[in-house]
């Protein structure tokens, strides 16, 4: 399977905590310090939060990672319980858009589902409400082993060409530009971004980029400027995601991507200020690849309103009831429909991960595919956050996971919030220099959108005629 990096918060079981909130009889206290003789409250901390907390949250929540506070320790995370139970209840954390709602149920589940368990919730919870008992050192359970973040079999590693200064308080878009060198063609089955300063890095788009299309935009320390992270040069197509705390990308076995000889490999950075002044990163990317051709071709590709909005289904807002991808102001229910149909020569072909794509003004996203008279939702994010983006396995092997074949008519739906009431629109405004919505319409920069959908398939035909 492609394990796309969970993010900062991958879920992990934590012991069974009986949540009775019973008295220590040592001290009789009540605040579970096990000070007494007796037996301390549960849920504590040394039992039955910290390793969830360690499991799920630190990830990003360390001393020095991208998050704004710490929860390594009792101390650090006692004050920060209620609101760390409110957002795991909210759905806000850990960080996860592929929500099952009423109108999408797939028949798929993902690989590296962060969400926390109802349990895993109520145990937070119960932690809350009974004032955050400590419990004792001497009763601590093993804190899970965090997952290796080392790329196995690393055939490279790509240092960024420069470092980049991030400071003031807006965040910064910069695409980093590396040759892989290969001397013949070759297939990229795992990639890792090496992070250097993970105060500011948030995540990392990793691109192939077969015809060095890339090479007609970087300047002369090798970057060029990507607003939005999104790279759809000529011969481009993302391979991986990156987070802090993110796992390798690793394709499925016997998959590869293909990486011709004289390819550049783009790596598209978030950059987030810490508002303290300046910081300096230079990242590097892990590779892994082999010179023999895989049984299958893992290909990327992306579906939707990019660049225009030529394939837009008509809409409710549309001016002159003719079909156009445009964005009223003032607008929170705002609907973008995109319909792409399969050419009907392509045999059934597996569909191992996806992702939606949209911008600052995006809230809701459904793909779903229409086959044989029957709807199939594929993926919906209902609570789209773009600083949270990424791409969602199919927890299945190869041979039984959702196919894509002739004649399917894919469907996205994008729902845009263009009010005030979207605290994302408004960060992007006042970047700007404005301080009301306008007429969004589609385009790579900040105030204009996409409706678009990343996918990711394996076969062993060539795909040319078809996509």
């Amino acid at each position: 399977m492609l394990v796309v990096p969970v993010f900062a918060c991958g879920e992990v079981e934590s012991p069974p905590a009986d949540t009775t909130q019973t008295e220590t009889t040592g001290d009789g206290d009540g605040d579970g310090d096990g000070d007494g003789d007796g037996e301390a409250l549960r849920p504590n901390w040394h039992q039955d939060v910290a390793p969830l907390v360690h499991g799920s949250c630190v990830g990003c929540h360390y001393e020095g990672g991208i998050a704004p506070f710490a929860l390594e320790t009792y101390e650090q995370s006692a004050p920060w319980a209620a609101l760390m139970s409110e957002a795991v209840n909210d759905g806000i954390m850990p960080p996860w858009g592929a929500i099952e709602t009423e109108e999408c149920q797939p028949d798929h589940t993902w690989l590296g589902d962060a969400r926390l368990s109802e349990t895993q919730r109520q145990l937070l919870a119960d932690w809350a409400s009974a004032g955050t008992p400590e419990g004792n050192p001497s009763d601590a359970v093993a804190l899970p082993e965090p997952p290796s973040l080392e790329l196995a079999d690393t055939t490279i590693v790509l240092q960024n060409p420069s470092p980049f200064t991030v400071g003031g308080t807006a965040d910064s878009f910069v695409c980093m530009v590396v040759d892989p060198g290969n001397e013949t063609d070759v297939w990229v089955t795992g990639v890792q971004i090496v992070p250097d300063n993970t105060e500011v890095v948030h995540h990392v788009l990793t691109y192939i980029d077969s015809e060095a299309a890339s090479d007609a935009l970087v300047d002369a320390d090798g970057k060029f400027s990507c607003p939005g992270g999104f790279v759809s040069l000529s011969g481009t197509s993302q391979i991986s995601t990156w987070v802090p705390g993110g796992v390798p990308t690793e394709t499925p076995p016997d998959v590869g991507f293909p990486m011709p000889v004289g390819s550049k490999v783009i790596m598209a950075y978030h950059y987030h200020p810490t508002g303290a002044g300046d910081e300096v990163d230079q990242s590097a990317v892990a590779l892994r690849w082999t010179e023999d051709k895989p049984g299958l071709t893992g290909y990327m590709g992306v579906f939707g309103a990019i660049f225009n909005g030529n394939d837009v289904d008509p809409g409710p807002n549309d001016p002159n009831g003719v079909p156009v991808f445009e964005i009223p102001p003032n607008v929170s229910d705002h609907v973008e429909t995109i319909t792409y149909t399969i050419p009907a020569l392509l045999p059934p072909v597996d569909l191992f991960t996806m992702g939606t794509h949209m911008h600052y003004v995006g809230v809701d996203m459904k793909i779903w595919v229409e086959r044989n008279g029957q709807e199939l939702c594929w993926l919906q994010t209902p609570r789209w956050d773009f600083n949270w983006q990424r791409l969602y396995d199919i927890d299945a092997p190869i041979g039984q996971m959702p196919k894509v074949q002739g004649g399917d008519v894919i469907k996205l739906r994008c729902t845009y919030d263009n009010t005030l009431n979207n605290p994302a629109l408004v960060q992007a405004l006042e970047q700007q220099g404005l301080s009301e919505p306008i007429t969004i319409g589609v385009g790579e920069s900040s105030l204009e959108e996409m409706c678009a959908m990343l996918f990711g398939i394996a076969t062993d035909l060539p795909l040319g005629d078809f996509f």
